[in-house]
């Protein structure tokens, strides 16, 4: 495929590189020339320092500018103090390309932060691209190759080079990659650049990465949308799911980690596969490698232990793996070797002794008839002890039959004692390989969910930006009249009144229709249930007036400052659902759409879904069906259907009123949505929009 990031394609291939900074000029020539020539390639490097000097026989510019032939990339390791200036001399050599390795910039505070803004302005003043600052000295180290590597390599990308050195450790286990990024602080490359880098990359077939926070949205969206097009799954740990997780972030490489609810929306928008540690990191991202595309779901259990086989077919099941049962054909194949009072249902356990009793091409055998059966798609063998007598033959299978059989093969080792033969064989056989029953399905479950998902993959269109004349003029009103700015973007808002005294409250509900319910109208009671500033369900106009009398009365009490406008007369909504739609500005990845279980309870029950914009009506109904109270609104327990597509139409117009009102909005709530039974649409009961000031 072509490489659609030549930039990127020109900085990892650097035609001649400057090293400024950061050399030893006590050590030994030879030792700086092997180092040099294994990182940048033999005599394609310079070494540039004020002070000058030579170490042997290599001479040592005062300046990038006095460095004989092309120089395309300058390595940076020098006080964060003088970082600028030296870009600046770079760019005027015709430098095109910086990394800087140098730290003290925005991960140690305001300071720093100064030094980095310093950094990416002399960047882009001067057309050099960095890549950095404070990024790990690993950057540029080759990666081993693994030896006979069976299926594709991954491609991986971290905010923490320290954090990437051992997922490339995986080559120990047979895993291949093709090329580690440490991003550091990102003054101007990012992490979104190196994963659309690696979508179009061909020796890439996975991108995996350790992200502690994105930098722009725009440019997400496209590197995770070229990572779909070119069928390259993206496998991330993605750091801030707890506070200590988001401190951490910010005081490491200055990220802002994002709303955590906010990313995974995102996620679930593009299919990236998130998981929680470095092992599920390297593990997951190996099992997408080594499988590739298109293998059909259904585990075959193998073990040599009844025990093992039932916990690896409880994994199983909690994970969401199918493990069918095997053709009878099958079972019967496989008891002609194996006694007739084992299990081989699936899972199939041998007993243990079958390992030690029968010939090779008999083991073999059973493994190929669990393969062949018609319900299975791969075979995951299980070894959680290290029996030399059971497990080393059992590793010499597998590697027998990799290349052999037609479908997958995974294996466990469950055992911290891995200098065995057998855990040999199995590196190197090249199968997918898992030190945990647990990680393994873990890993199979996001495999499905991700080849499930394929096929949605899609570009969602923007959402129209403009602002209808009516929510324009609402938008003028002091304060503005939210209520019109909703009505407006088509919201189907109850019917109701402001009034500003009892009285004009009585004459608001006889016109309106009985009954009615009276809240307090102002914008100082965010919780004007809890604090008995709502009466329900009022049936009678007197009842009308003295329920506002007592709501303003209570109001004032509450709060002698509060901007109170009267009281607002309201139709009641009777029967429906309680949904509630939200909307918020993510400092990232800007506003997102949440759909949950509204009500009085909506903070308790906390059964919501998020999506950032843009979305479109599939990714609605998606947030919808993904709730545990979807069948709620889907008929359960004899309850008539809900309207579904009428909610679908809240949140793509709470949507495109946040598109639309751009750096004005801030935060918008309707809660309850009432919807209704189908075919009689939803009605917002209550609602409350924050404006940016």
């Amino acid at each position: 495929m072509v490489q659609r990031r030549a930039d990127l394609e020109e900085f990892f291939h650097p035609n001649g590189v400057a090293v400024i900074g950061g050399v030893d000029m006590t050590q030994a020539e030879a030792s700086l020339r092997a180092a040099m020539d294994t990182r940048w390639g033999a005599d394609n490097w310079h070494l540039v320092n004020p002070k000058g000097g030579s170490i042997g026989s290599v001479p040592v510019y005062q300046s990038v500018a006095d460095a004989p032939g092309p120089v395309t990339l300058a390595v940076i390791s020098a006080p964060a103090a003088v970082c600028a200036q030296i870009v600046e001399e770079c760019g005027a050599a015709g430098v095109r390309y910086a990394l800087v390795f140098s730290s003290g910039f925005s991960e140690v505070g305001p300071e720093g932060a100064l030094l980095e803004a310093e950094l990416g302005d002399a960047g882009r003043r001067n057309r050099v691209r960095i890549f950095g600052p404070n990024t790990n000295t690993n950057a540029f180290e080759p990666v081993p190759e693994v030896p006979g590597l069976r299926g594709g390599k991954i491609g991986v990308v971290t905010q923490s080079g320290h954090n990437g050195r051992p997922i490339v450790q995986g080559v120990h286990f047979g895993i291949g990659f093709s090329r580690q990024v440490p991003c550091g602080n990102e003054v101007d490359l990012e992490v979104s650049d190196f994963i659309e880098y690696f979508a179009y990359d061909d020796d890439t077939a996975v991108i995996a990465g350790y992200i502690e926070g994105f930098r722009s949205a725009e440019k997400l969206r496209a590197a995770l949308e070229a990572a779909n097009a070119q069928n390259k799954p993206v496998v991330l740990l993605k750091i801030g799911a707890t506070d200590a997780g988001s401190r951490m972030a910010s005081s490491h490489t200055g990220h802002l980690t994002g709303s955590d609810e906010v990313i995974d929306g995102l996620f679930a928008q593009y299919g990236v596969v998130r998981v929680r540690d470095l092992d599920e990191l390297l593990e997951t991202a190996a099992l997408f490698a080594k499988l590739g595309p298109d293998v059909a779901e259904g585990a075959g259990l193998y073990s040599i232990s009844g025990g093992s086989s039932t916990l690896m077919a409880e994994a199983a099941e909690l994970a969401g793996v199918a493990a069918p049962p095997l053709a009878q054909e099958t079972q019967e194949k496989l008891h002609r070797h194996i006694p007739g009072y084992l299990s081989v249902s699936n899972p199939v356990d041998n007993g243990g002794t079958f390992m030690t009793t029968q010939p090779a091409e008999i083991r073999r055998q059973v493994i190929r008839d669990i393969c062949n059966d018609p319900s299975v798609g791969y075979t995951v063998v299980g070894i959680t002890g290290a029996v030399a007598s059971m497990s080393d033959p059992l590793g010499d299978d597998i590697l027998a039959l990799a290349a052999e059989v037609e479908k997958p093969i995974i294996a466990t080792w469950n055992s911290f004692k891995v200098d065995e033969l057998g855990f040999d064989r199995l590196v190197e056989s090249g199968v997918p390989l898992f030190r945990s029953f647990r990680g393994c399905f873990a890993a199979l479950a996001a495999y499905h969910r991700h080849q499930r998902h394929r096929a949605t993959f899609r570009v969602r269109p923007p959402l129209s930006g403009a602002l209808p004349p009516m929510a324009r003029e609402a938008l003028r009103t002091s304060p503005p009249d939210t209520g019109a700015v909703l009505r407006a973007f088509g919201l189907p808002l109850a019917a109701s009144s402001v009034a500003g005294t009892a009285g004009d409250a009585r004459r608001a509900a006889e016109a309106m229709g009985l009954p009615v319910a009276v809240k307090i109208a102002s914008p100082d009671f965010l919780h004007k249930l809890d604090a008995g500033l709502v009466v329900l369900g009022v049936d009678s106009l007197g009842s009308v007036e003295q329920a506002a009398q007592a709501v303003l009365d209570r109001a004032r009490a509450a709060n002698p400052d509060a901007a109170i406008d009267g009281v607002e007369v309201q139709q009641m909504v009777s029967g429906g659902t309680e949904m509630i739609v939200g909307a918020t500005r993510d400092p990232t990845l800007g506003p997102a759409v949440m759909v949950g279980a509204g009500g009085v309870f909506a903070e308790v029950l906390a059964d919501t879904s998020v999506r950032p914009l843009p979305l479109d009506e599939a990714d609605a109904h998606e947030m919808i069906r993904s709730l545990k109270g979807f069948p709620l609104l889907d008929g359960a327990r004899g309850r008539s259907p809900a309207d579904v597509d009428a909610l679908v139409n809240v949140i793509m117009s709470t949507a495109t009123l946040a598109t639309a009102l751009g750096d004005r909005f801030a935060e918008l709530d309707l809660n309850p949505v009432m919807v209704l039974d189908h075919g009689r649409g939803a009605v917002v009961v209550d609602h409350l929009m924050i404006l940016a000031g």
